[in-house]
């Protein structure tokens, strides 16, 4: 279950200390939304999946806001069901990785998966190509949650309900789960292997996006999620803009009455088609809150 769970925190989308921001004022994680006709402002906050609740810790603002909503609002509902209800996604149905990479793909990525701990790829033989380059993410990234100490889109949810505030999910687990792992057998073969012989190019690109995202560099983050390496147009939008447009057609409702303190990943702020811009277009007031 716990490996299922960190397999799900990779993609939920895609902490040291947040003094180091950039002056640029719309350098920050955290904006407030107001206007056309809404009874209080409410808040998103971008995360990123595996920085723990410590980042925001040292943010007095962002816990302000926290209290003072009235709903947390996550990419989904996060609990121990969601792991059963994600298997079939994960899962091959009538086939194995062993039958599905040759054997010099097969001993490549068995020979990396060495390289991060006392793993073997048979160990993952009934995974789908995908879901093992999930946790080859969170094996890999830059990440400081732990059991103790939750990722803060986790510690959102638990303060909410903790704290008697509805919590709800902006999509549901099948949802999420056709949307990641929906691809054909084929493509997710592709994919794995390229990720696996540019590991290092892979690592690097993490470091950074880690790097820009404690320094709340948004607009560095916005380049990063303007081209999305590895993956086809059309790819990038069934992860990104079309999860967006789904959510922008829920949030003015749930809004209307109530503050809500959103907190979704930062790289469905940014961007032409990002939540930011999405509810600018529909006439809200849409501006940067510093967390200093």
């Amino acid at each position: 279950m716990r490996l299922i769970q960190y397999i799900l925190i990779c993609f939920l989308g895609l902490g040291l200390c947040a003094n180091a921001q950039t002056k640029n004022p719309d350098n920050t994680l955290l904006w407030e939304i107001s206007g056309n006709s809404l009874t209080k402002p409410s808040y998103i906050f971008g995360t990123y999946h595996f920085a723990d609740k410590g980042f925001v810790d040292t943010m007095k603002v962002v816990n302000e806001k926290l209290a003072a909503a009235d709903m947390v609002v996550g990419e989904l509902i996060i609990n121990k069901e969601m792991a059963v209800k994600l298997m079939p996604y994960m899962i091959l149905k009538n086939n194995s990785l062993d039958k599905i990479l040759s054997p010099t793909e097969y001993k490549m990525v068995d020979d990396y998966l060495s390289t991060l701990g006392q793993y073997k790829l048979k160990m993952f033989n009934m995974f789908s190509p995908m879901a093992l380059q999930a946790f080859i993410i969170q094996m890999t990234a830059p990440k400081t949650f732990t059991d103790t100490n939750p990722a803060i889109d986790q510690y959102f949810q638990d303060y909410g309900n903790a704290n008697n505030k509805e919590v709800i999910g902006l999509e549901t687990i099948e949802e999420q789960g056709q949307i990641l792992f929906g691809s054909s057998i084929e493509r997710q073969k592709q994919m794995l292997v390229n990720y696996v012989k540019e590991e290092k190019k892979n690592k690097i690109a993490s470091e950074k996006l880690y790097k820009d995202y404690i320094s709340q560099n948004l607009k560095a983050t916005e380049k990063t999620f303007t081209k999305l390496d590895g993956f086809t147009p059309e790819e990038a939008d069934r992860l990104l803009k079309n999860r967006n447009i789904k959510w922008i057609e829920k949030l003015p409702t749930l809004m209307q009455n109530k503050s809500l303190f959103i907190a979704v990943g930062a790289g469905h702020l940014v961007g032409k088609d990002g939540l930011i811009k999405r509810l600018r277009a529909q006439g809200y007031t849409v501006k940067p809150v510093s967390t200093n």
